[in-house]
């Protein structure tokens, strides 16, 4: 996008370094779940207090629920009534090989004649478990602006849509019974880690 189009606090987000240190963060203590994510988010489903379903639009649930725990798109909550908000989507092209394809986790390409953005391995983010497997599976990512149909991934925040944001952050705070949560529903750039503090918090 136009630099000039994107508002000034995107930079936040970008490591500035002047050493080779090349890991995205520089906390400290860096990890990622044994099992994996999809593993921590079975055990938080596997409760005989939670009823799970799959294929059903938010808005066709008709009960009346004591709180909303939402983390869908903000601005979808309330029906775009204000407008849409920009989102990018992805779409991946999966690799399927012997070895070792790129020898790291993940490569970003930032050239503008390349069409795809990263690709991922999947093995490597498991370095302990990597030699054992004789092949890999990897993921080539497109990124590109959502279209009203697409999952959208990221919020954009472009510099001209914060009236409307703020507007949907006004209609929201207004709203009972509801908590708006993650990327999506607080419409920021979230990673991971902050995303389950902020959920951990919330709960507590």
């Amino acid at each position: 996008m136009e630099p000039r189009k994107l508002p000034s606090s995107i930079l936040k987000r970008l490591p500035l370094r002047f050493n080779y240190d090349d890991n995205y963060f520089t906390h400290p203590y860096q990890g990622i779940p044994e099992e994996g994510y999809t593993n921590i988010v079975s055990n938080i489903l596997n409760s005989d207090n939670i009823e799970l379903r799959l294929g059903v639009k938010f808005e066709d649930l008709s009960e009346d629920f004591h709180h909303i725990f939402y983390t869908g798109p903000i601005d979808r909550y309330f029906d775009f009534k204000l407008g849409r908000l920009g989102y990018r989507t992805l779409d991946f092209e999966r690799i399927d090989t012997n070895g070792d394809f790129q020898g790291t986790a993940v490569i970003n390409y930032c050239d503008q004649d390349v069409p795809f953005t990263r690709i991922s391995e999947h093995k490597h983010f498991a370095p302990w478990e990597s030699d054992s497997f004789a092949r890999t599976v990897c993921f080539k990512e497109y990124s590109r602006l959502a279209e009203p149909a697409d999952v959208p991934y990221y919020p954009i925040r472009l510099a001209n849509e914060k009236t409307m944001l703020d507007s949907y952050i006004r209609l929201a705070q207004e709203t009972s019974g509801v908590s708006f949560l993650g990327r999506l529903g607080t419409y920021r750039y979230l990673d991971m880690d902050v995303t389950i503090t902020e959920a951990l918090e919330r709960f507590h």
